[in-house]
């Protein structure tokens, strides 16, 4: 396969921008303190995007714990992603189309969580890449 210019600076800059979200798990793992680094970080992906796979699968290298999008955003926060809001010290992150990060923040904002977003792709559209970070 044979990869462009536009293509390598795409794949960088998505590179460096994950390594903003994933720098709690580096720094724990450093430490050597393995049970905080399995409840602080939970990364949300599409397993439809092959982009966002690759990263969930780069951040379970690295002890984040990855939760699926599936098809019901409701029914992921207020199932799994709720509970690790409410506790102190968790962190949620995803690459995520832009209207799934959307709603995702907006649920973490009405349970008084911040957030931070940066779009990844080069260009805004409806496939367009958002990565973003929930923070208590």
């Amino acid at each position: 396969m044979k990869t462009g210019r536009r293509d390598f600076l795409a794949a960088a800059s998505l590179a460096a921008a994950s390594a903003r979200v994933l720098w709690p798990v580096r720094a724990m793992a450093q430490s050597g303190e393995q049970a905080a680094r399995a409840n602080s970080l939970t990364i949300v992906f599409d397993e439809r995007l092959a982009d966002s796979r690759a990263f969930a699968f780069r951040s379970r290298t690295m002890g984040a714990r990855v939760v699926p999008l599936r098809d019901d955003i409701g029914v992921l926060w207020f199932q799994r992603l709720m509970p690790l809001a409410a506790s102190p010290g968790n962190t949620i992150a995803g690459l995520t189309r832009h209207a799934d990060a959307f709603l995702l923040t907006c649920f973490a904002q009405s349970s008084g969580m911040r957030a931070t977003q940066r779009t990844a792709g080069a260009h805004a559209g409806a496939d367009t890449l958002v990565m973003w970070r929930l923070d208590r």
